[in-house]
């Protein structure tokens, strides 16, 4: 059985078993008061508006046929509110981890997408097609969050070789995992704020490798 590199980050390298596939659920919590609008809410702890509720139940409910063997979530109230409805409806463990945190936003939390749009442009267009070069202020660079982002899910596969796991996650950051999961350039991050209650499967196979940020 031969094993082959899978993921690399820094001087580092994660080998995964080639003949087995690992599944990973990017789960975007259920709705917070924030989304209807596209506000913009980095860090800022929201709880699940009632809609929210009913969307967690529905994506647990989805989810009963996937077979998940664990849940992971960011330290974010939705994101939390959300894992813990689908690891009691699917009775598996579920984790917070405080480096899956979203991006920090400073100033700009709170903001709604729009006005950002409208009153700084320039930013606003850097921000969306080159996210690596726009550090919001007083916040968190791209590549800072990129970074602890990555160390986050390399932390997370190495404990999970093949199967399926879900990882509860708030815009833009569940974007960035993605992206990282699947060695996509990051680019119209914020295109996705605002996106609520969804989920989708990135199927993990050799050779993909996890590029240096």
């Amino acid at each position: 059985m031969s094993i082959l590199p899978k993921f690399t980050s820094g001087n580092s390298i994660l080998y995964l078993d080639d003949n087995k596939i690992l599944r990973v659920i990017i789960i975007r919590p259920g709705e917070t008061a924030f989304d209807r609008q596209r506000h913009i809410q980095g860090n800022l702890n929201l709880h699940l508006t009632e809609h929210g509720q009913k969307e967690a139940a529905q994506i647990a409910e989805q989810l009963n046929n996937e077979q998940l063997l664990h849940i992971y979530s960011s330290p974010n109230c939705s994101a939390i509110e959300t894992a813990d409805r689908i690891a009691n409806q699917l009775k598996i463990p579920s984790k917070v981890l405080e480096s899956l945190r979203n991006q920090d936003h400073g100033l700009w939390e709170g903001r709604r997408v729009a006005d950002i749009r409208l009153t700084q442009p320039r930013l606003y267009r850097s921000a969306v097609n080159s996210p690596q070069n726009v550090a919001p202020p007083k916040g968190e660079a791209f590549d800072e969050a990129q970074k602890r982002l990555k160390k986050a899910i390399k932390w997370i596969l190495k404990r999970h070789r093949s199967g399926t796991i879900g990882i509860v996650i708030c815009e833009p950051a569940a974007s960035i995992v993605r992206c990282c999961l699947k060695s996509e350039e990051a680019r119209n991050l914020w295109d996705f704020i605002g996106k609520h209650g969804l989920w989708e499967p990135v199927e993990i196979h050799p050779p993909t490798i996890f590029k240096k940020a």
